[in-house]
């Protein structure tokens, strides 16, 4: 029943309410000015920076992540038909990512205390739980270039997902890479973070509402320009009977069944 596209569409529409819907509700009873281009969604979940409402993004997005889990089923039923291993491992990373996002979304961000010994456990739930819905949707990508090439899924929805998955990926790594080489002190990177310090590009923020937006986009493709996929009967052979053989069937049957087989329409 999951699989069905109506119930599918029924499912996107709950998710953009329960994601989208409660972020933007809490983002808008904020205490200070939230700005999505510059401010991460881990602030909405912060018992520090929003104490009244930081339940509620947890529960909207614990909410929308049970709700992508039939997509999960849906990819990977329909895309092993191209490609039957990789669309295992990106069912694999769907579920292992939506599972991260739970725990994420149940974990508040802690500043001061450690949870389970770990410092910093919600952002390393966050960070694994992109890392592995990324490779879920590259995964995709391969399978809808692969069953393009066979005629299995159109043209669209492989330029669709492509164009989702690798400009937001890209986006997110060169961000942190840079990050990454100006805390080091690299020379050559002092010019490039002065030029893009007071660009959206450079805040890790409008990368994580970048990337939400394009998964919902992902799994909207994956429902409307997934193409129909008929059952088939497998076709069964028949043996080949010798000449001989075929006249004593014949003979075999009676003259009442051969009356009755002629009186059909």
């Amino acid at each position: 029943m999951f699989y069905r596209k109506r119930i599918l569409a029924v499912l996107l529409v709950l998710i953009f309410l329960s994601f989208f819907g409660t972020l933007g509700a809490t983002a808008w009873m904020f205490p200070e000015n939230y700005d999505w281009r510059y401010r991460v969604i881990c602030n909405l979940l912060s018992p520090r920076d929003n104490p009244a409402h930081y339940w509620m993004p947890a529960c909207g997005i614990s909410v929308a992540a049970l709700l992508m889990l039939p997509f999960a089923g849906y990819l990977g039923r329909y895309l092993k038909i191209a490609a039957p291993r990789v669309a295992l491992v990106s069912r694999g990373a769907f579920m292992a990512g939506i599972l991260a996002l739970i725990c994420a979304s149940l974990v508040v961000p802690q500043h001061a205390h450690s949870v389970l010994g770990i410092r910093r456990l919600h952002e390393f739930l966050a960070r694994s739980s992109a890392g592995f819905i990324a490779i879920g949707m590259l995964c995709g990508c391969w399978c809808a270039w692969k069953g393009r090439g066979r005629r299995l899924f159109g043209a669209r929805l492989f330029w669709t997902w492509s164009c989702l998955t690798t400009l937001p990926l890209v986006g997110l790594v060169s961000s942190e890479c840079l990050l990454l080489l100006t805390r080091l002190k690299v020379t050559w990177t002092m010019p490039i973070r002065a030029a893009l310090r007071h660009s959206v590009f450079w805040h890790l923020g409008f990368w994580e509402w970048t990337g939400a937006a394009a998964v919902f986009v992902f799994l909207c493709a994956a429902v409307f320009l997934m193409p129909r996929q008929e059952t088939q009967l497998p076709r069964t052979r028949l043996a080949k009977l010798p000449p001989g053989r075929l006249k004593l069937a014949a003979a075999d049957v009676s003259p009442q069944s051969r009356r009755f087989s002629e009186e059909l329409p």
